[in-house]
């Protein structure tokens, strides 16, 4: 008997578990599609060749590049100082060694003295040729005018080697 009542249980489960409904699907909302405005587009004429405007060519920041000087010279004597000028729109510039006898860090009145001005178009290489002193340190900063503005190199020292006190000639 005990197989029998085992067997009805069963099948009043499976009588009840099908009677039960699932709950019924849900709709999922279809998508609208949204209207979007075309504009037709215009009929390609013949290509024509663009000329670039003056203003629209890029510019690289303009900087200054010291190519050559002496870290030491001899007193009393000339010595000869290279530097570039580049970037900026291309043009004219103007460019001067600004020196003096003490250290100017960012203070440009420290520098008393100036070479001669030169002039020449971006990039331009240019040199000048100064005389030092009898003794001492040399300081010196190189400045340009490029596209209106005024730049500078860093500060630059050179150190002046003082004649050969007298004596010691040691004849016989």
């Amino acid at each position: 008997m005990k197989k029998g009542t085992f067997f009805v249980a069963i099948v009043l489960l499976l009588i009840f578990s099908g009677c039960v409904s699932a709950p019924p699907p849900q709709e999922t909302p279809t998508p609208t599609a949204i209207p979007i405005r075309t504009t037709p587009t215009p009929a390609i004429s013949t290509p024509t060749a663009l000329t670039p405007s003056p203003s629209a060519t890029p510019s690289v920041p303009p900087a200054i590049n010291v190519t050559s000087y002496p870290q030491s010279v001899n007193s009393d004597t000339n010595f000869t100082i290279k530097w570039e000028v580049s970037g900026g729109a291309p043009g004219n510039t103007s460019t001067a060694v600004l020196w003096g006898y003490k250290n100017g860090g960012t203070n440009i009145s420290d520098y008393p003295k100036a070479s001669k001005s030169q002039t020449g178009r971006t990039p331009a290489v240019f040199s000048a040729d100064l005389k030092v002193p009898a003794g001492g340190n040399f300081y010196l900063r190189i400045h340009a005018v490029v596209d209106g503005v005024d730049i500078y190199s860093n500060e630059y020292q050179i150190t002046i080697i003082p004649p050969p006190q007298g004596g010691g000639g040691g004849g016989y």
